[in-house]
């Protein structure tokens, strides 16, 4: 099976995802992309690949197999081309605005034919703030408005972006933080069937080999005691709904005119990641943006993507992918075209505020 062939499994007629789920400034580090490269991004919301496209990079292959999410990046590029910094920020939703619409028609001339006639048919999504109105983003949002108070009051939440030491955190995290309402609520909210059904796609955990919130138990003393919360943008999203004390990196405002200058260098296509690497000539690609499209496909699927990757891209060409509840690595019989990056990749997994991963995989073509 084809990774394309998702899309007769999956429901890609909305917004899955108006927000990146993976940490850009980990990705960055991952890619280590230099200026006039050519760099292929899975396109999602369009955060990381704008983060891609402020690295200097002179071609950003932007892909994904769903017309509203690249109705997303459409936008978001237009946004830096068209508006000041706040009202980027505004038109995404993390100011309140009442002027929105308007934003937005500064913005509409810019967009493909396709990706008007999407937005214009959904007004409702422009005056909601276009970062918040994925599918994925307002099951958070149930989430954060319905079992959140019930297991904890915002004060305590708030309280666990004020602790400075790993030790209070600790102590916080295990005398209050981790009572058996999160347990039983948080293993029901962020368990498979509704994440699947609610949140993601069911088809998107075929292959799963653990449940999602094994994979949680995991990852969030890590993310709430080793790390700083007051640092981590996509933690404070889920609990707030907005970015409190810090943003992604594309959305920093000293990376704005980055990104501003460098919109050029953006191309976008509505397909799947096998159709255009098979249209690259061998030795074309210096970076690959993944995301965690490998986990929804077949293990063959995958080798057969990893393979026509390894041939589209130059030597020191890296592709960073991500996995949550399946296991991707490299294949032992492609050790000859591709090494694998494991200091690396456990070096910045260890820093990866999307805290949610089991674990970050980068590969370099040989």
């Amino acid at each position: 099976m084809k990774s394309s062939d998702i899309s007769t499994r999956a429901n890609f007629n909305r917004i899955r995802y108006s927000q990146c789920w993976e940490d850009a400034d980990v990705l960055l580090a991952a890619l280590n992309i230099q200026p006039g490269q050519t760099c292929l991004s899975v396109a999602s919301a369009g955060d990381n690949t704008l983060a891609i496209v402020a690295s200097g990079a002179s071609r950003v292959i932007a892909v994904d197999l769903s017309e509203p999410q690249i109705a997303c990046l459409e936008l978001r590029s237009s946004a830096y081309r068209n508006l000041s910094y706040d009202g980027l920020l505004e038109l995404l939703g993390q100011s309140d605005s009442k002027r929105r619409s308007a934003l937005y028609q500064r913005c509409r001339a810019d967009l493909s034919a396709a990706s008007r006639n999407f937005w214009d048919s959904n007004p409702g999504l422009i005056h909601s703030g276009i970062a918040t109105v994925g599918k994925f983003e307002r099951y958070l949002a149930l989430f954060r408005q319905f079992i959140l108070p019930l297991i904890h009051g915002r004060k305590r939440v708030r309280q666990l972006f004020l602790l400075e030491s790993v030790d209070e955190r600790a102590d916080f995290f295990y005398a209050h933080w981790r009572n058996k309402r999160w347990e039983t609520l948080s293993r029901l909210v962020f368990g498979q069937l509704a994440l699947g059904r609610l949140g993601r796609d069911p088809s998107f955990y075929q292959y799963a080999d653990e449940p999602v919130w094994s994979n949680l138990q995991r990852r969030i003393p890590h993310a709430l005691i080793e790390q700083r919360p007051a640092e981590n943008p996509y933690l404070q999203w889920i609990l707030f709904g907005q970015f409190q004390s810090a943003l992604p990196y594309a959305l920093r405002e000293e990376n704005f005119d980055a990104i501003r200058r460098n919109l050029d260098a953006l191309e976008m296509h509505c397909g799947s990641i096998e159709e255009v690497v098979a249209a690259l000539p061998d030795r074309s690609l210096d970076a690959c943006n993944l995301s965690d499209i490998f986990e929804y496909v077949s293990e063959p699927a995958y080798a057969d993507s990893l393979s026509e990757l390894a041939r589209a891209g130059n030597a020191g060409c890296r592709l960073a992918y991500w996995n949550l509840v399946t296991e991707r690595r490299r294949p032992e019989y492609m050790s000859d075209s591709l090494r694998e990056c494991r200091e690396l990749s456990a070096t910045l997994h260890r820093s990866d505020k999307a805290f949610f991963y089991r674990d970050l995989v980068i590969e370099e073509v040989i």
